[in-house]
């Protein structure tokens, strides 16, 4: 394996890089394999904003507005116009609270889901072909691994919306 870790950092005593550090080196170059191969397998002429509002709702079911433009890194009439598409093409169900007809949550219907668990599996698929190459011991380590940055890193539960204030 290439030597991933910059020499420059003289503030780690022994010559094996970090944890740290070989998370920051390595899991950036997993996730651009990932961001590749899911978007190479989205629906035909989903852009990538629309696909990773997608996502974001998947993970944030009835998030508002706000949230997916922030997530995205839109501003909200822009982040409006991506769900206005989505909606009229039967990805995204847009509920306006009785409550409050300002605040819309948002959530994939039925078929949005199943387009992204379509280009997911197909994702997996592709990181299992990829992880074969390592030892059946090497895959334990990795699941177990990533069982426990899990533990550290998953949030249990998304934090409450702010209803687009």
């Amino acid at each position: 394996m290439k030597q991933l870790h910059k020499e420059s950092d003289k503030s780690i005593a022994s010559p094996e890089p970090s944890c740290a550090a070989l998370l920051m080196d390595v899991i950036p170059f997993v996730m651009r394999y990932i961001r590749m191969e899911m978007r190479s397998r989205r629906m035909r002429g989903l852009s990538i904003p629309e696909f990773r509002t997608l996502v974001f709702l998947d993970r944030n079911e009835g998030a508002s507005l706000s949230e997916v433009a922030n997530n995205i890194g839109l501003m909200l009439p822009s982040a409006s116009k991506i769900i206005d598409a989505l909606v009229t093409r039967k990805l995204v169900i847009r509920t306006a609270l009785p409550d409050d007809r300002r605040y819309s949550s948002l959530k994939l219907t039925k078929l949005g889901r199943a387009t992204l668990m379509q280009a997911r599996h197909g994702t997996e698929a592709s990181l299992a072909e990829k992880i074969a190459a390592l030892s059946p011991a090497q895959q334990a380590m990795i699941v177990e691994t990533m069982q426990a940055l899990g533990s550290i890193f998953v949030p249990t539960e998304r934090p409450s919306a702010d209803k687009g204030k």
